[in-house]
């Protein structure tokens, strides 16, 4: 019998974006999102009268040129979202020094200001820049490729897999030992903060190969407005989304997926089920734990997790001194908060976005590093203190700023804390993490599965199972489980809506 229906878990990106696309290609859907509204971790919300972004700093494919813009646009977000060039990636500042150097698009500009900065580094620099290049060069254009190609231009493609795999061997270790080879400190620095530190490499190249081809976006008006077209398209396709609905079990008789139990305790059935929600919850909790392999076990075992994050925002009414949107204060003494030490502090000025704040409003956004078992200790212990330990944060992170924006704590209105405990409340994710794994030579080398041994019709989507993360990844991971899943099903993959979908 021809498969139907779909009910998918989570209606974050993946768990959207998988609905459309399965919507598209003719199945019944439904998505239960356990909070009250769509985009999981990628949203917004107001605290007072100021728009606070938990979620999108920037985004690879802001226009076309990129298979991925080619994906927002079949799910509806082009149209209805405006993506802002990224013209500073980060602006590094060092408090001891006074050293300033700004990464921005312009890849004269940054290989100059980086040779002049260390010239003993020279040749280091040429070829990590020259790699970004080469790295963009690389990636699959919007539209199909021709059936046939010349000799040269097979030749041409050829020679291009041979630079990749060159690059590939060459940047493959962590960012952080790939800046061993830097001998200017100050240059050392920027590089190994241009991501995280114990990500690959390679994640870097790709980034700076992207800004410097002009492809980085930042969605106006926060995140949550690039998750809402998704669901408006979802809905328009005739898919189903229940909000306030946690899946507690996912049914299965005889080794098959036949439904999911809500926390309610309705019953809901389907032929397939997609889990787009928190791997560990699906495998120890809605599954009760009888399909966690020794592969899954090794994962949470020995694969590093980004580490959780603490989001401090201000909303500020007037003035402050200008910066780029993202910041790196290499601070002249170290930070203790929340049981953990910060020598440096990203902080996100929202002062372009006059959608998110309009007038003299803006959000000043600090991003800090933190331990997942110290909050969830003193939130276990009471809400009193849990609640007390935030505003100590606050305070202190607040105090540093006045060295960057002076005047600032006289100019707040506003003050809000997300703690791994927050993420943790709103999306269920384990430890709190807002993505998954990091993106490293293991993770590379050793794709997630995206169906369990064992279990029939059933499939995993989402930023679990594509290490490194992001909402492009996100997105995509979403299209790629139903072309699976058409593929099962012996049936053409779709990405307009035509003879397969029903509309209502």
């Amino acid at each position: 019998m021809e498969r139907k229906s779909i009910i998918i878990i989570g209606g974050g990106l993946a768990g959207l974006s998988a609905g459309v696309y399965a919507r598209m290609n003719g199945y019944d859907v439904h998505i239960f999102e356990h909070a009250a509204i769509p985009g999981g971790v990628c949203t917004s919300w107001k605290t007072g009268s100021y728009m606070i972004d938990g979620c999108i700093h920037w985004l690879v494919g802001r226009k076309p040129g990129l298979s991925v813009y080619q994906a927002y646009k079949e799910l509806g977000i082009v149209d209805a979202t405006r993506f802002l060039p990224v013209k500073t990636y980060i602006n590094f500042i060092d408090e001891k020094t006074g050293g300033r150097f700004e990464l921005t698009s312009d890849y004269e500009t940054v290989r100059r200001r980086l040779m002049e900065l260390a010239p003993e580094d020279r040749d280091t620099i040429e070829e990590f820049l020259h790699a970004s290049l080469v790295m963009s060069e690389l990636q699959v254009p919007t539209g199909s490729a021709p059936k046939t190609k010349g000799m040269i231009k097979q030749l041409m493609d050829l020679w291009q897999k041979g630079k990749m795999l060159k690059y590939f061997l060459q940047y493959h270790a962590s960012l952080k030992d790939f800046t061993r080879r830097i001998k200017n400190p100050w240059v050392r620095n920027i590089i190994m903060n241009l991501f995280l530190p114990d990500m690959t490499t390679l994640f870097s190249l790709v980034m700076l190969g992207y800004l410097f081809q002009d492809q980085l976006g930042m969605v106006e008006g926060g995140s949550l407005r690039f998750a809402l077209p998704i669901e408006k398209r979802f809905k328009k396709l005739g898919g189903k989304i229940t909000y306030n609905a946690t899946v507690e079990k996912i049914l299965v008789n005889r080794d098959t997926a036949e439904g999911v139990r809500l926390a309610d305790g309705s019953e809901h059935r389907a032929d397939i089920v997609i889990s787009a929600a928190d791997l560990h919850a699906t495998l120890e909790d809605m599954l009760d734990g009888r399909y966690m392999n020794k592969r899954f076990e090794q994962m949470f075992h020995t694969w590093q997790m980004f580490t959780p994050l603490m989001l401090v925002s201000f909303g500020v009414k007037g003035e402050l001194k200008p910066y780029p949107p993202v910041n790196v204060f290499f601070l002249k003494e170290p930070l203790t908060i929340a049981g953990s030490t910060a020598d440096r502090l990203l902080v996100r000025d929202y002062t372009y976005d006059k959608v998110m704040n309009p007038g003299d409003k803006t959000v000043i956004q600090v991003e800090v590093e933190t331990e997942y078992d110290y909050w969830m200790d003193l939130r276990n212990k009471s809400e009193e203190a849990y609640t007390r330990e935030k505003d100590v944060v606050a305070h202190r992170v607040l105090d540093r700023l006045e060295a960057f924006y002076p005047g600032i704590t006289a100019k707040v209105e506003v003050t809000d804390v997300a703690t791994p405990y927050t993420f943790l409340r709103y999306t269920r994710n384990y430890r709190g993490a807002f993505e998954g794994w990091l993106m490293t030579g293991e993770t590379i080398k050793h794709p997630v599965p995206k169906t369990i041994e064992g279990l029939k019709n059933f499939y995993l989507a989402g930023q679990w199972v594509e290490p490194g993360g992001g909402v492009p990844t996100a997105v995509a991971s979403g299209r790629r489980i139903i072309k699976k899943i058409c593929s099962d099903d012996k049936k053409e993959f779709v990405t307009t809506p035509g003879q397969h979908a029903h509309h209502p």
